[in-house]
């Protein structure tokens, strides 16, 4: 079996175990904790690895809707993480690239449900006007109907190849361009592939910017605010039972610490310390995967785990994916940690 079905199949297999426990009581969803979802393309034509159709899409408008979910802009959960007031049941959306599906297929729907999305945008195809994209017209047209337009660089380019300099003219150029034709000076910007290291982040928040990343995950207060978590929404991840596991889920309760991304194995040891001690019933309920299999957990102390890969893979990106029941709530702790192979770079 290759590993991309693999993979596919055990995160189906973690979600029907995690669906069956969430049917035992109604969902509640933790209070501090908020959801960004990320979605690429909303089309039938597109691949499918980066692509929803518009009427999944409109399935899930129309679930957040139903069922009170608080769809807020970037820009103030932002402002509701920094002042730890972060309202129950909260969600943002966002996209990458500016696909013209987003306009043609995403737009209608977000203005029928009222909903807020942030697009963040890689401004040379743009400027170069691909057929595949969104045009400055067409963004000026979405931005009066509560739809935002953020930083995704100049070209999409793997930032971690790059040098300073390079990184540097990426953002900086990039963010002129959305001033020049969008008037926005709101400095978020969105990693493409989801690709940092620790330098890269340390740069973006020397020039003052949250940024966001492509690893899964709620968000809450003591997260990084130079690589937030986000659920990307294509193929199996975005069906119902899927969305409606992802957009329950808490912010996994540990210590942010950064830590590189950029590995030359497949089995890097990751160490998380908790913000409190975990039981031992909550130490067994402590699941890792990686690399379409399960990751040995090794709990050093009721605080310290360490998680390591046990199988091995070619990707350029693999993820470590934990997540624990929660204990006052019904619905689940969530973490995840990216990686790039250095040897792919």
């Amino acid at each position: 079996m290759r590993h991309g079905a693999r993979l596919a199949l055990l995160v189906q297999r973690m979600f029907k175990y995690i669906i069956t426990l969430l049917a035992i009581a109604p969902t509640i969803v933790g209070a501090n904790s908020c959801v960004v979802l990320l979605y690429h393309n909303i089309s039938d034509t597109t691949p499918r690895s980066t692509s929803i159709s518009p009427e999944l899409f409109e399935q899930h408008l129309k679930y957040l809707h139903d069922n009170d979910f608080n769809v807020v802009t970037l820009e103030q959960m932002i402002e509701d993480l920094r002042s730890n007031n972060i309202p129950n049941r909260c969600v943002s959306l966002t996209a990458d690239d500016a696909n013209i599906s987003i306009y043609k297929n995403a737009f209608p729907s977000l203005k029928k449900y009222k909903m807020p999305m942030s697009v963040f945008v890689s401004t040379d195809s743009i400027d170069n006007s691909y057929p595949s994209m969104m045009g400055w017209q067409q963004m000026r047209e979405m931005q009066t109907e509560n739809i935002y337009f953020y930083n995704h660089s100049v070209t999409h380019p793997y930032l971690v190849n790059m040098s300073e300099i390079e990184i540097n003219h990426q953002i900086t150029q990039a963010q002129r361009r959305l001033e020049q034709e969008l008037g926005v000076y709101e400095k978020f910007f969105a990693y493409p592939y989801g690709e940092e290291s620790v330098d890269i982040i340390e740069h973006l928040e020397g020039l003052g910017y949250v940024s966001f990343g492509q690893q899964s995950g709620a968000l809450s207060y003591n997260n990084d605010l130079s690589n937030l978590p986000r659920f990307p929404m294509s193929a199996s991840f975005a069906d119902m039972e899927s969305f409606k596991t992802k957009i329950n889920t808490i912010a996994m309760p540990v210590i942010h610490n950064r830590v590189d991304s950029v590995v030359y194995n497949s089995a890097p040891v990751l160490e998380l310390e908790f913000t409190k001690p975990l039981s031992a019933l909550e130490q067994k309920q402590f699941n890792c995967y990686a690399g379409g299999g399960v990751a040995k957990v090794d709990w050093k102390s009721n605080t310290i785990v360490t998680i390591q890969n046990d199988n091995t893979t070619t990707s350029r990106r693999f993820r470590y994916n934990c997540t624990m029941p929660s204990n006052n709530s019904n619905s689940y702790y969530w973490y995840s940690k990216q990686f790039i192979k250095g040897d792919n770079i």
